[in-house]
């Protein structure tokens, strides 16, 4: 165990160790209903935006979250560095200094990992498709079941019965907590997400109308 530590945290394993940690950290709180695994995905219609997106699509990374996406390739960037520094490295001992060596291993692992990560995001495209049959405007009434912790005016996801994943916000404060259930109310075009109040809530509203 000593010596697999040594190896990880040693140059140029390392290069590709702490962001595995930072994105291990960050995969735990989004299973915890903590963060959403899509923040940092990038607006291609964003003005400034669209070279980065058109680099994920040069890659073959579209389709899939951002986050999936650095993860397949910090994975593999990390297993070829670990694996290449362990074996094949010692052979050019007295060649190349420590330091050459690694940052050639490090450029070596990432080039590789890029269109292997590539491939692995292909089957996972199905998993993050966007539907779009249906207006966003259209889906007002709809009930879903909230998986973060909580919902704010800035922060919120849910999932409809059918599976579909949404964006959701709320006035604060408010009485909805993961697994609360809600409906969504009104699609907000400049945030592109769901202004939703409470299954009770909009019952009870709807009752005073009557």
């Amino acid at each position: 165990m000593d010596l697999f530590l040594s190896e990880v945290f040693s140059f140029p394993t390392i290069l590709f160790t702490i962001p595995l940690i930072v994105l291990l950290l960050f995969w735990l709180m989004a299973f915890a209903g903590l963060v959403d695994i899509e923040m940092f995905d990038i607006d291609a219609d964003a003005q400034g935006d669209s070279a980065v997106g058109g680099w994920l699509e040069t890659f073959g990374l579209n389709g899939v979250p951002l986050t999936v996406a650095l993860t397949l390739v910090d994975i593999y960037a990390f297993a070829l560095t670990y694996l290449i520094r362990k074996n094949v490295t010692p052979l050019f001992d007295g060649i190349l200094s420590a330091t050459a060596i690694g940052f050639v291993v490090a450029m070596f692992a990432l080039i590789v990992a890029i269109p292997i990560a590539a491939l692995s995001c292909k089957p996972l495209r199905k998993v993050f498709e966007t539907h779009e049959a249906v207006s966003k405007s259209d889906l007002s009434g709809v009930i879903c079941t909230v998986t973060t912790q909580t919902v704010t005016e800035s922060f919120g996801q849910a999932a409809s019965d059918d599976g579909m994943v949404y964006t959701v916000r709320a006035n604060t404060p408010n009485d909805i907590r993961k697994g609360s259930r809600i409906v969504l109310l009104e699609y907000s075009t400049e945030h592109d997400s769901y202004i939703v109040a409470s299954e009770a809530e909009v019952m009870a509203m709807s009752s005073t109308n009557l």
